[in-house]
């Protein structure tokens, strides 16, 4: 039995391993399924591809929120956006990414969830709004399905932060203090 045991645990260990950390440069994401959602001249929606090699990491305090298509997700990482909104940090100095796993819907759903997308980034035309959908970020990244997670990056485009799951009041604020950090450092 203890055998069985610790041949489970090494095939656990490298899963395990491979979920994104404070520290490691940000694996490649590119998704050209859908992909960016941007407003051309009329107000329309025009999907172009996507890649996280677009981040401008030097110039502004990169900021990507991963969430599933689902209402509990939008939900758990709600606290946050308000609260970052509420600081109220120079739009030239921090950028928010909003990633979509379009793939990690509710049954029936995707096309809801799509408008959703699609209404959330005429009101929000500065952030950048992103639909997967496919997953390929939940399975680059390592994260959790059916839920959220927050990426912070520093000026090379390494892992500054990183949250899966719902943050508490105590993790928004630490998030909040660092993004502050890194804009100071950008002013």
């Amino acid at each position: 039995m203890p055998r069985i045991f610790a041949l489970l645990l090494a095939t656990l260990l490298p899963l395990s391993a491979a979920a994104l950390q404070k520290g490691d440069a940000l694996p490649e994401l590119y998704l050209a399924d859908k992909g960016e959602l941007t407003l051309d001249a009329k107000q329309e929606i025009v999907y172009v591809p996507w890649s996280t090699e677009n981040l401008d990491t030097q110039g502004q305090v990169q900021i990507i929120q991963y969430m599933a298509a689902r209402p509990s997700a939008e939900k758990a990482i709600r606290p946050f956006t308000d609260k970052l909104e509420e600081t109220a940090y120079p739009v030239e100095l921090h950028h928010v990414t909003t990633v979509v796993n379009l793939d990690d819907v509710t049954f029936g759903a995707s096309g809801w969830a799509l408008s959703e997308l699609e209404k959330n980034k005429r009101e929000y035309a500065m952030s950048t709004m992103v639909a997967d959908m496919e997953g390929k970020g939940l399975k680059t990244w390592g994260f959790e399905p059916k839920g959220s997670a927050l990426i912070i990056l520093d000026e090379a485009g390494k892992v500054l932060y990183v949250k899966d799951g719902k943050l508490n009041k105590k993790e928004i604020d630490a998030a909040i203090a660092l993004i502050g950090e890194e804009v100071a450092k950008r002013r």
